[in-house]
């Protein structure tokens, strides 16, 4: 079982593999707000184990765990947050073999993660990459994987089958340019732009937590109520009313101030604004790259509907991760698979 603790989504992926094949696999992604309630965390994971058996007496025969989660502010340091999400893993999966990815590329045991907490921290990024680098799908020609989540994108160069990012931690990887702090549904407006158009005239955004990206994206039709599976800053609604109300008080106002239309352009002109942020952070890491310069970009997460414009401007092939590894599927989360399918790998060799 492959788990990625994030503060918002917690992942999983149940995989079965015989002589290196998937045999059977599935995942979800359950919405629970760690900062808020870190102890919840524990009735996720006894759903988890409890409910998704994959049948014919199969036993499990390992967890492999990567997280983001201990970031989260209700812990009072990272190391914190590392031991605490360890110890509710631990306390639910008692009777199973728990592995943890570490951003040196291997697992450890739960006791050298106590001794190095901060070597597990932000991990999952690199499980990712190296399942992508490692895959047969994926050849020697220079690739980068972008995966666009809800709250974050993460920017990373694949050369000849090896992970070629420079950074190790989120501070490393923000100075780098690998990772940028912008997603589809979590970032604030106001983190994207610090101004819009209105009626013609430039207008200063609010600083007030009133939108966030997944109202642009709903305004848009880019993503359905469904997938709007995130708390919404007002406590409302998610249907298109709401979203347009919300995404009005970024400039104080209401929808009807200034039209269907002006508020379509304010969510088209944000929706802009983070495509470039994305290309910033990709440009940023390309400078420092050799020629030639890659030429196809990997798409994972939710973000893959605005990682198509992103190729499309570089003028690159755009694949979805699913199809780079044997065994994949849309459905799945890629860091809990990407994590799963690694452990997977090392157990049976």
């Amino acid at each position: 079982m492959g788990l990625d603790i994030g503060g918002a989504n917690t992942k999983v992926c149940w995989l079965e593999m015989e002589s290196g094949r998937v045999v059977r696999a599935k995942g979800d992604s359950v919405y629970h707000e760690v900062w808020r309630d870190p102890e919840g965390l524990r009735g996720v994971l006894e759903d988890f184990k409890y409910n998704w058996k994959m049948g014919d007496g199969q036993t499990l025969q390992g967890v492999a765990l990567t997280m983001t989660a201990e970031l989260c502010d209700i812990f009072k340091s990272k190391a914190e947050g590392v031991i605490t999400i360890l110890r509710l893993v631990e306390q639910v999966f008692t009777d199973v073999p728990i592995y943890v990815w570490t951003t040196r590329g291997v697992f450890v045991s739960p006791s050298q993660t106590r001794e190095k907490p901060l070597e597990v921290a932000a991990a999952n990024w690199l499980a990712s990459a190296t399942a992508l680098a490692r895959s047969p799908l994926v050849n020697d020609e220079a690739t980068l994987l972008v995966d666009m989540g809800s709250t974050t994108t993460d920017i990373l160069p694949l050369v000849r089958g090896e992970v070629v990012a420079k950074g190790r931690t989120d501070l490393e990887r923000l100075l780098y340019g690998e990772l940028v702090y912008t997603g589809v549904l979590r970032t604030q407006v106001q983190a994207i732009v610090d101004y819009v158009h209105v009626n013609g005239m430039p207008c200063k955004v609010t600083s007030e937590y009133f939108s966030i990206t997944a109202d642009v994206y709903r305004l848009l039709g880019l993503i359905r109520e469904e997938d709007y599976d995130v708390a919404t800053p007002d406590g409302g609604g998610r249907d298109l009313t709401a979203c347009a109300q919300r995404l009005a008080r970024v400039v104080a106002a209401d929808p009807e101030e200034f039209g269907r239309n002006g508020v379509y352009a304010l969510a088209r002109f944000i929706q802009e604004k983070q495509i470039q942020q994305v290309l910033d952070g990709i440009w940023q890491l390309l400078s420092r790259m050799e020629q030639p310069w890659p030429k196809r970009l990997i798409m994972a997460s939710q973000g893959a509907f605005l990682l198509k414009e992103v190729a499309r401007r570089l003028e690159w092939e755009a694949i979805p991760w699913w199809e780079c590894i044997p065994g994949a599927q849309e459905s799945y989360a890629l860091t809990a698979f990407a994590v799963a399918r690694l452990l997977a790998t090392q157990l049976a060799a």
